[in-house]
Order: C-alpha cells, then structure tokens, then sequence
C-alpha cells in the first residue's frame, strides 16, 4: 500500500515543491576587488542587479577567496585586477576573472553563462561610452560595438524553467520504479509463499483470470495516479501542452501496461521473489540514464542508442516529448515508439505458460 500510494504522491509532491522556482536564484559568489575604481563598484552592481548571483562577501585577496571556495560557502569567485578602470580609458586589454565550481553542473553552468554575458554587456558599455566621448552619437557608438543584433527565441520551455525540464522525466522515472516493485511483487508473492494453486483454483483453473485479476486492479489505480500527475505537470507546473491532454494520458496507459508486463516477466522467469524485485528495480532505476534526456542520443555511441530501448521509459519520454510538448503528431518515430510498448507486452505474454506451471506447482520452487 505504501509503494502503490504513499511513495509516488509523495515522490510527485517532492519534485513539484523541490524545483518550484524554475531556475536556482541568488547563488553566493565572492569578489576581489583589487581596483576600489567607479567601474569596479559598477560592474559589481551589475552581479548584484542579475537573478542569477549574489555577492555572498567581498575577500581581501586570493588566499581567503580560495577557502571560501574549499568549503563550498560560494560557487564562483570573482577577481577584478588593479589598474582595471585606468586601462579600460587607455584602451589597454584588460579581464576580470571568475573561477566557478565545476563540480556542480548547474549552478557552476547558470554561473558560467550570466558572467560571460556580464562581460560582454560591460565590455560593450565601455566602448561605447569610450566612442562617444570620441564624438560620436549613441547610435554611431552601437553600431560600431554591435554591427549585427541576435535574436533568440526559446522553443517549448520559454523561461528555461527547470521545474518543466526535470520534472518531465523525474516523476514518471520515479514512478515507474514503484509500479515495477509493486507488480513483481503482486505476481510474485503467492509463489514465494506457495499459494499457486490456490489462487489457481480461485481462477477456475484459468492462468489469464489470475493473472488479469491479480494485475488490473494496479493498472487502475496507477493510471488514475498518472492521470494526477499529468495533471500536475501540465496544469501545475506549466509542461507545456501542444496535443491532447487525453491522448497524453491514453501514452501514459500504454506505459503502465509495458511496465507491468515486463515486470510479470521478470517474476515469471526467475524462481526467487527477492530476486526478481532486485532485478526489477535495478532495471527501472538504469532507464533514466540510457533514456537520453539529460545526455543526447546523438552523442552516444551506436551500442548504447539500441541498447536505450530496451526500456519502456525510452519509449515513453520520447514518444511523450515529440507529442505533449514539441506538438508533433503521429509520425514515423511514433508509431517506432508504439511498437516498442507492443513488444514489452509480447514480453509479458512470454511469462504466462511459465506463470501457468509455476502456479500448478504450487510456486517457486527454491523459497
């Protein structure tokens, strides 16, 4: 009861609360200041006024921003150099610093890209005030900085919100490990206690009655739990929703019956109820990683991007993105990612002659 309840409302409250802001604000940074100059103060102001960073404390020299960092008090540390504003009135080249964690990939990567364009906004304003104190007009000056304007537009996830782009994948990830234990389990704790034959008898001496029986129930109760979970991405969160909220949940269907038709197989084939739950959650925890979502198929290797659909999830993510978000109707990859559900349900029939003799015995048979 707590893994088919308990555990994914909590898992699905969990990362709903844990991104709930999107992007991580205000991370700490320090700064040494060796100029003490106007422009110093200025770009300083500039750190603070981002959403990104915030000035945690200002060091008196490299040593001490070092340990500030060794503790992990800051993500970044950055150095503005002496002679700093009277080099940029030379025109002599000069660089501020930053030297950023790279142990953690997400703040260490907003870190990166807010200073960078920092810099490059501050390195543009002083050339521009440099030109016009030149004789030229504002416009001349913007011109002459910035001959050629970009203009970016962010496809599906338009705030860059975390909270949509993690827990897209996180909560049926987490889900779907619950849903492989708790059928494994369902399958298989009747033989593992030696009741094969009487829940056979019960069953009118029919495999699929026992089966159906045993296993419907679960589907029920984990399709109305994804249903409050699309539900949460969708509405809650703001997952981005460009096809049908009802075939998106008619997919999610699709994947819990894959899910419990491989883990009837795993409780089929092995003879040890411990066993095929190890095996079975250790197979749904690897899915995420083979999945592709956060490490793009197009860098992995041919082995690996076959070897990615040997899980449901695979499947599911992708077939979920290119339909719920990118709004791409049923098409050549569709179908592809339709046919593999319908091969872990061949899985799932695989499993029923071997359940059948494992249920006319009586149960596993080393217990």
């Amino acid at each position: 009861m707590l893994l088919t309840f308990g555990v994914p409302i909590f898992l699905f409250i969990f990362y709903a609360s844990l991104f709930n802001d999107g992007v991580p604000h205000n991370l700490p940074v320090i700064v040494l200041d060796s100029d003490k100059s106007q422009l110093s103060r200025e770009f300083k102001r500039m750190v603070e006024s981002t959403s990104t960073m915030a000035i945690y404390t200002e060091v008196q020299d490299e040593l001490e921003g070092e340990k500030y960092m060794r503790k992990g008090e800051a993500y970044a540390f950055i150095i503005i150099p002496k002679d700093f504003e009277r080099d940029i009135q030379k025109n002599v080249n000069t660089s501020i610093t930053c030297y950023y964690n790279g142990e953690y990939i997400l703040p260490g990567g907003l870190i990166l890209q807010e200073f960078q364009t920092l810099g490059m906004m501050f390195a543009a304003g002083a050339r521009i005030q440099t030109l016009e104190q030149g004789g030229l007009t504002p416009d001349q000056a913007t011109a002459m900085v910035q001959p050629i304007n970009t203009d970016f537009h962010v496809l599906f996830n338009p705030f860059t919100s975390y909270a949509i782009y993690l827990n897209l994948s996180f909560m049926p990830m987490a889900f779907q490990i619950c849903m492989m234990i708790v059928t494994v389990y369902a399958i298989g704790r009747p033989l593992k206690y030696q009741r094969g034959k009487e829940l056979l008898d019960k069953a009118n001496g029919k495999v699929y009655i026992a089966m159906l029986g045993t296993l419907l129930p679960y589907t029920f109760i984990f399709m109305v739990l994804g249903f409050f979970m699309n539900s949460l991405l969708f509405y809650k969160i703001g997952v981005t929703l460009n096809g049908s909220f009802l075939v998106v949940n008619l997919i999610f269907l699709s994947f819990v019956i894959a899910i419990q038709s491989m883990g009837f197989f795993l409780a089929c084939i092995f003879n040890s109820l411990r066993l095929s739950m190890e095996v079975g959650a250790d197979y749904a925890a690897l899915a995420f990683s083979f999945a592709g979502y956060t490490f793009p198929e197009n860098g992995m290797s041919g082995f690996i991007k076959v070897l990615n659909y040997i899980f449901p999830f695979t499947s599911y993510m992708r077939f979920i993105v290119d339909y719920a978000m990118r709004g791409i109707m049923f098409d050549a990859n569709q179908y592809g990612y339709a046919i593999g559900f319908a091969v872990f349900a061949c899985l799932g029939a695989i499993g029923i002659p071997i359940y059948a003799k494992k249920l006319k015995k009586g149960g596993y048979s080393d217990y």
